[in-house]
């Protein structure tokens, strides 16, 4: 198709669009202004409507109301004084046709007047609308019923007013009603047509038609949508909604609720007649759009022509570029306008062409010397993995003489195990659409030997943009391999060899818990034998001792009962060192106060500042954790004794991307320099008549440090206190 041809059905296309998509807009604005307006104006009819009836109806209970008041009291005992009254009310029988009636306070009938075959019932005590007009004193309207009758074929609206005494008990009711069937004083409504083709309805709160145009269609229940639309009039809508009718036809329906009576008003217009001045229109834009579009055919075609006319002669000068040289290769610039810069642009175009062509030589030039001169193998294959082209490097790879290689298949170099991998590599490279991929395959050389090679793939684009071809790049890392395959051999005899020293190391540590305990248990009683015989010979014979062999005989008591405590400590240590870790949940802060509580309740005497700082929980053994904070806590509590105002806190700080829980305090401290000695079992440095204690406990703390994965560290100075710093993994 030509450009011309193109340009106009473009342009037709874009100005048909343009036409159809305005009068869319305008017929759709015509619809919906005659919409709103149909709506608006039914709308304004149907509150009109309502406030006649409403009026109507009031009008209605009040004169009935106003009779009520002027009932004897005689006619109340008389049934002939009651009927006597309803027939000398001769405007109230023509508004309710001749349907009144009077009954007494029980319910009893005592009079009617009626025009129908069939006697009223006996007795309206278990009627809803008398119980409530007796019960409220007021005039009321009833739902539709059939209960003033001995029939259910007749159905009617009943007025009720209350006939009081001079001190406002209720007395009796006189009665009116609307029979539905025939001609009431609400039928009149239901006459007044909106439009020439709309009507007017009144639906109870049942959904059942009290008032229609048509007498087939009342006292039947309305349909759905309709039904729908007045039980929102009855929650306060007042408006125009499109419903369906009962014969499937779209109707505009307007509704709003009475005022008197939870009854709504309904006027129906059908779709079809309030859109026919659309259809109309429709026509005529229909009409004019067509012949608009006819017009600016012709236009276009003729612009179009005119227009084209240079970028056809550009078309002629292109086609017959390749037998042109020199200067004649250029299109000739006719003027200045848009299509003379697109023939400079053109002609600038060429002249880059023409030097990139030779750029390109130059190019291919140079590839094909690096080509031939690269210190790797380099070989060019097909989609099909034959080999077009080799270099000098590849041949001595393979060991193969080029000749030999051209046409071959290049999996048929590559080892036998080596080839399904390497097939799926290649398959890989070509759905991935040329994503370069390198692996190490073994090649079978010439002479039958195996050669390490690593191999990378690279694609090659074609003049349409696809892969055509790929380079295969093959470095010879035979040597390397070797090597590796050495330091493989040699690590994995090194890991045998730690492996079994581990596990040497590990049956070393068993057997030394094990004898630690041993020997503890073994050892205490002896201790506890030899601080019980001592106590005795105190008890019994230290009054009559020479001083000094008394206190020799104290000294060994004292080291009896030092000598349990180091027991008692190597015990906890090998206990921490052996159970099993039972991590959960744990608040050290909570622990923490309750150490501080305990130490405080032991010597009430001593001034501590305590600092229990709110601090991140943690996973870890909650025995465990206490005995951590039980030996730092008390090991501060007993370095600051000989302190005026001792000051010990508990913290945590966020280093090093975990949590570092801290316990400071402003004792006695120590010398950093023998820190390393510090976690040491048995290690103190102070003596034990400055500070009492056995050296086991930073020792059981580092152990369970240890074992929860996590690390502990001290900073302290000589009378300055001591910080202990530890982390739980």
């Amino acid at each position: 198709m030509k450009l011309r041809t193109k340009l106009i059905i473009l342009v037709s296309i874009l100005v048909i669009i343009l036409m159809v998509v305005t009068s869319r807009i305008t017929l759709g604005y015509l619809e919906r202004h005659l919409h709103d307006s149909i709506a608006a104006q039914q709308t304004a009819t149907v509150v009109h409507v309502a406030t006649d009836i409403d009026s109507t109806l009031r009008s209605m209970l009040e004169l009935l109301t106003a009779s009520a008041r002027v009932v004897p009291p005689a006619a109340l005992a008389d049934p002939s004084g009651a009927k006597a009254f309803l027939e000398s009310r001769t405007g109230l029988r023509t508004l309710f046709n001749n349907h009144l009636f009077v009954v007494d306070a029980a319910g009893n009938l005592l009079a009617e007047v009626t025009n129908q075959e069939v006697r009223r019932v006996e007795n309206y005590s278990d009627h809803a609308f008398f119980n409530k007009a007796r019960a409220t004193r007021k005039p009321l309207i009833s739902e539709l019923t059939t209960c003033c009758t001995g029939t259910a074929n007749l159905r009617e609206i009943v007025f009720i007013s209350p006939i009081l005494g001079e001190n406002g008990s209720f007395k009796g009711a006189l009665l009116g009603g609307i029979d539905l069937s025939e001609e009431n004083a609400l039928s009149r409504f239901g006459r007044i047509t909106v439009g020439n083709k709309g009507f007017i309805r009144i639906i109870d709160r049942n959904h059942m038609v009290l008032i229609h145009a048509e007498r087939e269609h009342t006292l039947i229940k309305a349909v759905p949508e309709v039904a729908r639309l007045a039980d929102a009039a009855r929650e306060g809508y007042v408006g125009t909604r499109e419903t369906k009718g009962r014969y499937g036809d779209i109707l505009l329906t307007s509704v709003t609720k009475l005022g008197s009576k939870d009854w709504v008003v309904a006027a129906s217009y059908p779709l079809t007649v309030a859109y026919e001045p659309v259809k109309v229109v429709r026509r005529l834009f229909i009409i004019s759009t067509v012949a608009a579009i006819l017009g600016v055919l012709v236009v276009v075609s003729l612009s179009m022509q005119y227009l084209t006319r240079p970028i056809l002669a550009l078309e002629r000068h292109i086609n017959e570029l390749s037998g042109k040289k020199g200067k004649e290769r250029l299109v000739p610039v006719s003027n200045e306008d848009e299509l003379s810069r697109l023939t400079e642009t053109f002609n600038t175009m060429l002249a880059e062409i023409d030097r990139q062509t030779e750029s390109l030589r130059e190019s291919e030039d140079r590839f094909r010397g690096a080509f031939e001169q690269a210190a790797v193998g380099m070989a060019i294959i097909d989609r099909e993995g034959l080999l077009i082209r080799t270099n000098r490097r590849f041949c001595d790879i393979t060991g193969r003489h080029d000749d030999d290689l051209a046409g071959l298949d290049c999996l048929a170099l590559v080892h036998t195990e080596d080839r399904n991998a390497a097939r799926e590599i290649m398959t890989t490279m070509a759905a991935t659409e040329g994503e370069p991929l390198t692996r190490e395959f073994r090649f079978t050389h010439g002479t039958g030997r195996t050669v390490w090679a690593n191999t990378a793939f690279s694609p090659v684009r074609g003049r349409s943009g696809t892969d055509d071809s790929f380079i295969m790049v093959v470095e010879d890392v035979t040597e390397r391999k070797r090597a590796e395959e050495e330091i493989l051999r040699l690590n994995s005899d090194l890991e045998q060899r730690v492996a079994d020293r581990t596990a040497a190391l590990e049956n070393a540590n068993r057997e030394l818990e094990a004898f630690s305990y041993t020997v503890s248990h073994d050892l205490k009683a002896p201790a506890r034998h030899i601080s019980g015989i001592v106590d005795m010979v105190l008890e019994d014979w230290g009054g009559c001792m020479e001083p000094a062999h008394r206190e020799l005989m104290e000294r060994v008591a004292a080291a009896a009962g030092r000598m349990q405590s180091m027991i008692d400590g190597l015990l906890e240590l090998s206990r921490v060192s052996s159970d099993e870790l039972r991590r959960q949940k744990v608040r050290p802060a909570d622990l923490a106060r309750e150490i501080c509580i305990e130490l405080a309740a032991a010597e009430p005497a001593r001034q501590v500042d305590w600092s229990v700082k709110d601090v991140p929980p943690a996973n870890a053994d909650p025995e465990l954790l206490m005995t951590v904070l039980e030996n730092l806590l008390g090991n501060a509590w007993k370095y600051t004794s000989r302190n005026e105002r001792a000051e010990v806190e508990f913290g945590c700080e966020y280093c090093s991307g975990k949590d570092m829980y801290y316990v400071k305090d402003n004792g006695a401290g120590f010398d950093i320099r023998e820190a390393q000695r510090l976690f040491a079992p048995f290690q103190r440095f102070h003596p034990a008549s400055e500070f009492e204690g056995n050296g086991i406990g930073l020792a059981t703390v580092a152990r369970i440090i240890h074992r929860h994965g996590g690390t502990i560290r001290a900073e302290s100075a000589p009378g300055r206190g001591a910080t202990f710093y530890f982390s739980l993994d």
